[in-house]
């Protein structure tokens, strides 16, 4: 094992093998703690949307599979003609990106911070190589990002997009928004579904992150083991 970070901080090895254990819930609930309109969603809410946002992404992954006659993100992209193109930059301003979709049929995805997560991963922590492989990553990726096009082809329908809140109500005018996290929670069922993944891509943002900025990977860490902790208190006041 590798030496601990400065000031005591865990190492991206044991930070990767405590977030492969991390449920839909939690993650829900941490992709909910930045979401710029939670303070309008009571918990309980939160956690019936996590809920049919995770169900959704499944759901529509099987009709895509079973539409297309395949589960390989790549072979899907190309069925719907999509134009996937695969760049070396993945800084945007001071803003790290791993992937976009751009509509109609734009994905765009960056390969260095795929080819440094995997090196990354070989060197922390031989043994869970095989769960980050290269093509796996980017399959990971791709899927997340076929579920913002799925959810522009069925906007009309499909749970992360007709799902609302109201802003305000001010005789008989309303102004009601859709919920952005409600579509991540949403990409990440797909694609997880997609790939048969045994583990939340969730787990993505801290691996990819750490190569450029390890300091906002341990918090997002940080953030996850806080969101977790919380749950189990809930649980424990509730019994």
């Amino acid at each position: 094992m590798k030496a601990m970070q400065e000031q005591g901080q865990i190492t991206l090895r044991d930070m990767i093998h405590q977030l492969l254990q991390v449920d839909d819930e939690t993650w829900g609930r941490y992709a909910f703690s930045r979401e710029l309109l939670k303070k309008r969603i009571l918990p309980d809410q939160q956690n019936a949307m996590i809920a049919k946002a995770t169900a959704c992404g499944k759901e529509y992954a099987r009709r895509i599979i079973h539409q297309h006659g395949t589960a390989d993100a790549a072979e899907i992209a190309g069925k719907l003609e999509l134009k996937v193109e695969f760049r070396d930059v993945s800084m945007v301003g001071k803003r790290v990106l791993f992937a976009s979709f751009a509509p109609p049929d734009q994905i765009i995805i960056m390969q260095e911070p795929v080819d440094q997560a995997v090196r990354l991963t070989a060197a922390e922590d031989p043994g869970i190589v095989e769960l980050f492989t290269q093509k796996g990553i980017i399959n990971t990726i791709l899927g997340h990002e076929l579920f913002h096009f799925v959810e522009e082809q069925f906007e009309q329908e499909i749970y992360t997009r007709t799902e609302k809140i109201c802003l305000w109500n001010f005789l008989g005018w309303k102004n009601v928004s859709t919920i952005r996290t409600l579509s991540e929670i949403g990409a990440m069922a797909f694609t997880r579904e997609l790939n048969g993944l045994e583990y939340s891509p969730f787990v993505l943002d801290v691996l990819l992150y750490y190569g450029y900025d390890a300091a906002s990977a341990h918090k997002i860490f940080r953030d996850v083991l806080e969101v977790s902790s919380g749950r189990c208190r809930e649980t424990v006041d509730y019994e």
